[in-house]
């Protein structure tokens, strides 16, 4: 039994937490890292809607959004929103992990690194904003 469709449904999961969480981030940013979080948020929103259609492919139906979610800590001020925003795409990351060892087919697996590359990437860019000594993960998509 593959793995893919569970590993591709959790990372849409992943998708639509990403999505919901920039509009946290983005209501405490302005200027260049507000333009960030649009960039981010359109570049999210592509992906869950490819993923969808990955997950179509596989005879699934692509789990939906959930109503709401409860950020892990209250988003207050600058500082906040982009640890929040550091935070989704370390989550995006994972699901993405996930996809890499899951995937059966070299081209779903290409698709799952790049995806991985972009939230890490995107993550650390996050991270310089609030402490630069300590902004790329080792292992991108595991727990630090």
């Amino acid at each position: 039994m593959t793995t893919e469709l569970p590993a591709l449904q959790a990372a849409l999961a992943a998708e639509h937490a990403v999505i919901w969480g920039y509009g946290v981030v983005g209501a405490r940013l302005t200027g260049p890292e507000l333009a960030a979080v649009a960039k981010a948020d359109k570049a999210h929103r592509d992906r869950r809607d490819a993923v969808a259609d990955l997950v179509r492919q596989r005879g699934g139906d692509p789990v939906a959004a959930e109503a709401a979610y409860r950020p892990p800590f209250e988003v207050r001020d600058r500082t906040t929103a982009l640890r929040l925003g550091a935070y989704l795409e370390d989550g995006a990351a994972a699901a993405w992990r996930y996809v890499v060892g899951s995937a059966e087919a070299a081209a779903l697996r290409e698709t799952a690194v790049d995806a991985l590359l972009d939230t890490a990437t995107r993550a650390t860019r996050w991270r310089l904003l609030v402490d630069p000594a300590h902004a790329a993960a080792a292992f991108p998509g595991t727990p630090s």
